[in-house]
Formats: structure tokens, C-alpha cells, sequence
């Protein structure tokens, strides 16, 4: 079972060099999960790549659609709100991360992400974590 971070779901919907070594990985699981707030983050980063001309608007909703069919589950953020919050302060981190680390810790995914500090973190408090996907000989 695998978690999605915005950063790996995003590359994969734009077919990046980097999206395209994870879209196999995460094709090859047996269930991808994920907060609904990957929704909200990932619109967010679209919007900021259309901003930067790193794609046209027009490819904005094509790429939120690849991203809401990466996912077979999404979690409702608003359960987990409060154990987010506490989990922020305890481990001084982002609360954002903390609804991937939240899902990942409680049903025994794999976070898979490129964020350094997330990936650090995960390390620390003992979560699986794909960072590199191995490519095949």
C-alpha cells in the first residue's frame, strides 16, 4: 500500500523524467491511498506551474483528473485534523505532511515522496518511505 506526496503524484501527472520511473512503482501496488488534501495541494502547485509557463491552463483540470485516478482511496482531512495538529507540534513539522504521515503510520503504507524533509522525518519515526524508485537492468 502506498501514500502519495503531492510532489511524486504531480511529476507523475505531467510525465516528468522522475514521473515517469514512479508512474510504474505506484501502477505495481496493490492500493494507493491518500489524503483529500492532495487534491487542494496539488491544485495548488498546477496553478503555480501554469503561472511559471511550465504548462498551459488549458492542461490544469487533464492534470487534476491523472492525479484524482492515481488514487484508489481518499481519506476525508477533517477526522484527522486534530491528531495532524498534534503530530505537527510533537515532531515540529507541517501539518500538511502530517495527513500523509497520519495515513501511512496508521494502515502500514509506504510514503512515497521527494521532500527531503518528509522523507528525514519518516526515517525517524520508523515509516517506509520510497524516495528512488530502482530502475530495472
Amino acid at each position: 500500500m502506498l501514500v502519495l506526496d503531492t510532489d511524486v503524484a504531480v511529476a507523475v501527472a505531467m510525465g516528468s523524467d522522475r514521473g515517469k520511473l514512479f508512474r510504474s512503482f505506484i501502477n505495481g501496488s496493490s492500493h494507493v491511498i491518500g489524503s483529500e488534501y492532495l487534491i487542494a495541494e496539488s491544485t495548488h502547485v498546477i496553478r503555480k506551474c501554469i503561472g511559471g509557463n511550465l504548462i498551459e491552463a488549458k492542461d490544469g483540470s487533464k492534470l487534476l483528473r491523472k492525479i484524482d485516478k492515481m488514487i484508489d482511496t481518499f481519506y476525508p482531512i477533517q477526522p484527522d485534523a486534530n491528531e495532524a495538529l498534534h503530530e505537527s507540534i510533537r515532531l515540529n513539522h507541517s501539518p500538511y505532511d502530517m495527513f500523509n504521515f497520519i495515513l501511512a503510520r496508521r494502515y502500514g503504507a509506504t510514503i512515497v515522496s521527494c521532500d527531503q524533509k518528509l522523507i528525514d522525518l519518516c526515517v525517524k519515526e520508523g515509516l517506509d518511505v520510497c524516495t528512488e524508485v530502482p530502475l530495472k537492468n
